[in-house]
C-alpha cells in the first residue's frame, strides 16, 4: 500500500499543510494539495502513465515519485512562493495585471471614493451535491444602494481536480434582482465550491459557498 505525505509548514507567520496522494493505477496521477487555515490555496498533479507502459508497476518507483514532488513543492513554499504580497507592490501590481480603468476603480473602491457594485443575498448560498441550487441576489451600488440593472451574472462549480463548469449565467432585471436555479451533479471529484460573479460597469463582486454532500 502506497502511504501517503501529510506535512505542515511553517514559513513566516503562516502554516502550510502540504498532502500528497496517489490516485491509483486507474487514475495515475499523483496530486499534491496545499492548505492554509484549512482551505485549497494551490494544487499540482502530475502523471505516470510512463510507468504503466512496461508493466509491473513498481510501487516503490510511485513512492519515489511522490517524495519527490511532496518535496519540491515544499521547497517552493519556504522559497517564497506563496508569500503575501506586500501593500506597495500589491498596489503596482493592480496596474500591472488587469486594465487600468478596472484597476483604477478597484483601487478608488478600497480608498472609498467611488460608489461600487456590491452583492448582497437574501439568504446564504447553500449548495449541495444532487439536490437543487436555488440562488437570488441583488446587486447594489455599496453607499448609495442603488439596484444595478443589467449587470452580468455568472454561476459556475469550480472544482480541485477539473475544470470550472458554467451553471447559470443571466442579467439583474431593473430593481437588480436576478434569480435562477439549476441541478448540481450527484458528485464530483476534488473539494468542489459553486462562485457567483456579477459584473457592470459599476464594478465587480463574487460570492463563494462550498458545496456539500447530503
Amino acid at each position: 500500500m502506497i502511504t501517503d505525505y501529510n506535512t505542515d509548514v511553517r514559513h513566516g507567520n503562516r502554516i502550510f499543510h502540504v498532502q500528497t496522494e496517489d490516485k491509483g493505477l486507474s487514475n495515475p496521477r499523483i496530486e499534491t494539495l496545499i492548505y492554509v487555515g484549512g482551505e485549497i490555496l494551490d494544487s499540482y498533479r502530475s502523471s505516470y502513465e510512463d510507468l504503466l507502459a512496461t508493466p509491473p508497476v513498481v510501487e516503490s518507483t510511485i513512492q519515489e515519485r511522490m517524495d519527490e514532488q511532496h518535496r519540491a513543492i515544499i521547497r517552493d513554499i519556504k522559497n517564497g512562493k506563496y508569500d503575501l504580497t506586500p501593500p506597495d507592490l500589491l498596489e503596482q501590481r493592480a496596474f500591472n495585471d488587469r486594465p487600468l480603468d478596472q484597476a483604477i476603480l478597484e483601487f478608488l473602491q478600497q480608498e472609498g471614493d467611488v460608489d461600487t457594485l456590491e452583492l448582497v443575498l437574501d439568504q446564504p448560498l447553500r449548495p449541495a451535491f444532487g439536490s437543487l441550487f436555488r440562488v437570488r441576489l441583488r446587486a447594489r451600488l455599496c453607499q448609495s444602494q442603488s439596484p444595478v440593472e443589467g449587470a452580468e451574472v455568472a454561476v459556475k462549480l469550480v472544482s480541485s481536480l477539473k475544470k470550472a463548469t458554467g451553471l447559470l449565467s443571466g442579467r439583474t432585471g431593473s430593481d437588480g434582482v436576478f434569480t435562477g436555479e439549476v441541478q448540481l451533479p450527484p458528485s464530483q471529484p476534488g473539494q468542489c465550491a459553486v462562485v457567483v460573479s456579477c459584473t457592470s460597469d459599476q464594478g465587480f463582486d463574487e460570492l463563494k459557498a462550498v458545496v456539500v454532500s447530503v
